[in-house]
């Protein structure tokens, strides 16, 4: 009897031996040294995933700080690695395949991983101003900037585990594996239910009317209602084909039967056809977009290529975290309702769709708050107090009018003189004393408001101790401007967040400057945490300046609520003043370290903390609710576009958009010799902008142009696009002094409109380049609407129609420069009369029905 043998013991393998560990461990480790790079290099902050030069890797004062190392990262990391190795490990897989899996595998992750991060950041802030859902939405709508971070390096992270697949031991092909004809069928089922939930409760919301919703304005394919219905077709109908070809292709080609291995291949299918939704939307921004009226030449698609691309990666990445394990599941349970050969039949995927599109449909949109009705005021006389008016027949953008109904264009120039700016030199003033004088001039050009600029470092130079004598300067001011005929719009300034940064001493290298200190925050509300004062190509991409904004955004130590207490204050103090047009809550607000989180959903937060105080303050007061004006962050005013606070960030209706399109003058393009979005194209998108909020359109500061000989053609261009969209705007600036941060040490004179000659002090009249075009003639008040209007070249002309509103009080003044009389013709207006006025003319008339007003030099 022959005795049995044995069968020899396997010999024991390392992790290595396993293609599949080989390829995951290489993605995740090439993944981790780009992190690292980023944090040890990125002098700016914006393109490292974890800290950045100066910046440290992790902190106690906020969760913001610990986040991106404690839960960003390793979603990062587990979300690149563990799809590779469940895919790597299928047989029949090759480089190839692993290749594509790495690449979309990092995007994807990377997308998660900021999702997750900004969802912590938030999470202590939620509350009244800010809920759970806006804070989710958000996330997932921009997840998509941090994944076109990872979009670029995929090649090297997927580079590095096909490598470490094919390099080594490779797993045999098993005989008995059987492809599972049903995988693609039943996942499709699954995603096909996903991408109707998330249509109809994210999509709406996603593009248009999203935070980055302006830049689509054109046509649009993509899965939402906001695209109509063949857009939304076309959209769905793209996202499903390129997710079925993807799964249709991993399926083929491996026997991917296990439910990890369904959810693994969904997910990657999901974030590739959201790739190619983006790319698709990109292109068709790019050839079907128009440009506005009369524009230069730009490069507007590199932004709506950038804001399509991760748009569509977001959308991409959401389905793919909703489909993913849902598929896996239904794959595991799928003998409980049918045979495992079977693919689920045609009319049930059929139904299932019908009646998801019929939601989506029926859902819609939630359209943008307008303004609400009110009664209207008999004139008394001077300046009335200011609200929003609907816009023509209660569509298109609301305008900013008075209590009686009519519309006022808010037409003027920014005052810095009460501004506490950093002084780099005690012998050189930083501003000019503000005179009764500078308010006559000011008038004297026609303009009709003054964006007065007060700093928070002044109004609670100490905490909790408001200055009562900064308080009268302001208000004397407001009196001021208000004898002269103009409105005042009170604008909480601030650059680069406060003087408090400057570090002149603070040793920087890699291409950075010390901080040179600006104006804003006062020194007891600037926390630092100890970051690096040092700037890279522009004042705000400063650690020190991230570290500050951030504290801030997330209330750290309660320095927001200090804020919003002073607004309360301020608002108190002119709750019955008509001559204070209304409040601009932060000036260019920086980006915090975690935008678009800090930059965009938190800022929202702030904003309707302030709004709701000054409401508070108001009705304290015995007041009523004055004009909010809000700001995107600075990099609207550097890029000429940027993600903005979430539609519905506030359910107050007395809203102003006001961006600081400073395109074709300091927006950092033109160091590139690029001119991204033209003046014409700025005003435009920052209209559509201003649209999705519900609000109405103010651009709060434009200009520094340089010499008023030649880019006076620039200013005249920007002030023809402001009169075809029918809105005012505050010219960057009134008078300055030489020791302001904006000019340069061995700057002769300093200034952009009234300069001053800086060896002597003596002010210089505005430059006919400028003064002329900003002192055009044009309509101050009227009644009804018109989409625009148009003044001459030189000036002095203007051709005005328009329907006025019988509700509204008939009274209407048109501003004309100049000391010769002009000659004007009017049709439907009584009463007609020109008056001298200084600088110019006033016409007066009532105006009713259509009417319209001609004047010629």
């Amino acid at each position: 009897m022959t005795p049995l043998a044995s069968a020899p013991p396997t010999p024991r393998r390392s992790f290595l031996h396993r293609p599949e560990f080989r390829a995951g461990v290489a993605a995740m480790t090439v993944v981790l040294a780009v992190v690292a790079a980023g944090a040890a290099l990125d002098p700016s902050g914006l393109l490292a995933t974890v800290g950045g030069r100066g910046l440290p890797l992790v902190g106690t004062g906020g969760v913001y700080q610990w986040a991106p190392l404690l839960v960003g990262l390793p979603i990062l990391l587990a979300g690149t690695g563990v799809p590779v190795a469940v895919l790597a490990g299928r047989a029949g897989a090759t480089a190839r395949w692993v290749f594509a899996a790495a690449w979309a595998a990092v995007v994807g992750a990377a997308a998660t991983a900021a999702a997750a991060t900004g969802l912590a950041a938030a999470f202590p802030l939620l509350g009244s101003h800010l809920s759970a859902e806006s804070a989710l939405r958000f996330a997932l709508a921009t997840s998509g900037f941090a994944a076109m971070k990872f979009l670029l390096v995929g090649p090297l992270v997927a580079g590095a585990a096909a490598l470490a697949f094919r390099i080594g031991p490779r797993r045999a092909a098993d005989p008995d594996s059987d492809q599972p004809a049903g995988a693609t069928g039943g996942a499709m089922t699954v995603v096909l239910a996903v991408v109707g939930i998330v249509a109809a409760e994210f999509g709406a919301r996603w593009w248009r009317g999203g935070p980055v919703g302006y830049a689509f304005t054109g046509p649009l394919i993509a899965p939402t209602v906001a695209a109509g219905v063949l857009g939304f077709l076309a959209g769905t109908a793209l996202f499903l084909g390129a997710l079925w070809v993807t799964l249709r292709a991993l399926h083929r080609r491996l026997a991917a039967s296990a439910p990890v291995a369904v959810a693994a291949s969904v997910w990657l299918a999901a974030v590739a056809a959201g790739l190619v939704l983006g790319v698709v939307d990109a292109l068709v921004a790019a050839l079907l977009t128009d440009a506005p009226p009369q524009a230069g030449p730009d490069d507007w698609w590199i932004s709506t290529t950038l804001l399509s691309v991760a748009t569509g990666l977001g959308f991409g990445v959401t389905v793919g975290l909703l489909g993913a394990p849902f598929a896996g599941l239904v794959w595991r349970l799928r003998h409980r309702w049918t045979e495992p050969s079977r693919t689920p039949r045609a009319w049930q995927v059929a139904t299932l769709a019908m009646l998801l599109i019929a939601i989506v449909l029926i859902t819609g949109t939630t359209p943008a708050p307008g303004p609400a009705s009110a009664e209207r005021a008999t004139p008394a006389g001077g300046l009335e107090r200011l609200r929003l008016l609907p816009g023509r027949d209660g569509t298109g953008l609301p305008v900013i009018g008075d209590v009686t109904g009519r519309q006022v264009v808010l037409r003027g120039v920014n005052v810095n003189q009460l501004i506490d700016y950093y002084l780099r030199d005690p012998g050189k003033p930083a501003t000019q004393p503000l005179t009764d004088d500078d308010f006559a001039q000011m008038a004297a050009m026609g303009f009709s408001v003054v964006r007065l600029g007060m700093s928070w470092s002044r109004l609670e130079p100490q905490r909790g101790v408001f200055d009562e004598a900064y308080l009268r300067q302001i208000t004397a001011a407001v009196a001021s401007a208000k004898a002269h005929g103009m409105y005042t719009v009170l604008d909480m300034h601030s650059d680069a967040w406060g003087n408090a940064l400057a570090k002149p001493s603070q040793r920087c290298d890699g291409g950075t400057s010390p901080t040179t200190g600006w104006d804003g925050a006062p020194a007891w509300a600037t926390i630092t945490d100890g970051t690096l004062h040092c700037q890279f190509m522009a004042r705000d991409l400063a650690p020190a300046a991230a570290t500050a904004y951030a504290n801030f955004y997330t209330d750290r130590d309660g320095i927001q609520s200090e804020l919003v207490r002073t607004w309360a204050w301020v608002a108190r103090a002119f709750a019955n003043e008509p001559a204070v047009a209304g409040f601009d809550l932060f000036n260019e607000p920086g980006i915090g370290a975690l935008p678009p989180t800090t930059s965009g959903l938190l800022l929202g937060r702030y904003y309707d903390a302030a709004i709701t105080a000054i409401r508070q303050a108001e009705r304290a007061g015995g007041g009523y609710p004055h004009l909010v004006f809000f700001e995107p962050s600075v990099l609207w005013s550097g890029l000429a576009f940027d993600v903005t606070p979430p539609p519905g960030f506030t359910d107050d209706r007395e809203l102003v958009f006001a961006p600081h399109p400073y395109s074709e003058s300091i927006t950092m393009d033109q160091s590139l010799g690029l001119t991204i979005a033209s003046i014409e194209r700025n005003l435009t998108v920052s209209a559509r902008a201003a649209e999705s909020y519900g609000a109405a359109l103010w651009t709060g500061e434009w200009g520094w142009f340089g010499d008023p000989a030649v880019d006076g053609a620039k200013v005249r261009r920007f002030a023809a696009a402001q009169d075809r969209l029918g809105i005012g705007g505050a010219f960057w600036v009134w008078r300055q002094g030489c020791g302001s941060p904006e000019t340069g040490d061995d700057a002769v004179t300093s200034g952009n409109l009234v300069r001053v000659d800086c060896a002597t002090g003596a002010s210089i009249a505005p430059p006919a380049g400028f003064a002329q075009p900003l002192s055009r003639a044009y309509p101050k008040i009227f009644p009804g609407h018109v989409d625009g209007w148009e003044s001459s070249g030189d000036g002095r002309g203007l051709a005005l129609v328009a329907v006025a509103d019988p509700d509204a009080d008939c009274h209407l003044e048109v501003w004309v420069p100049g000391d010769a009389a002009p000659t004007i013709f009017v049709d439907g207006v009584e009463e007609p009369a020109t008056v001298r006025v200084p600088g110019g003319w006033r016409l007066t008339g009532c105006a009713q029905g259509r009417y319209s007003v001609t004047v010629t030099p």
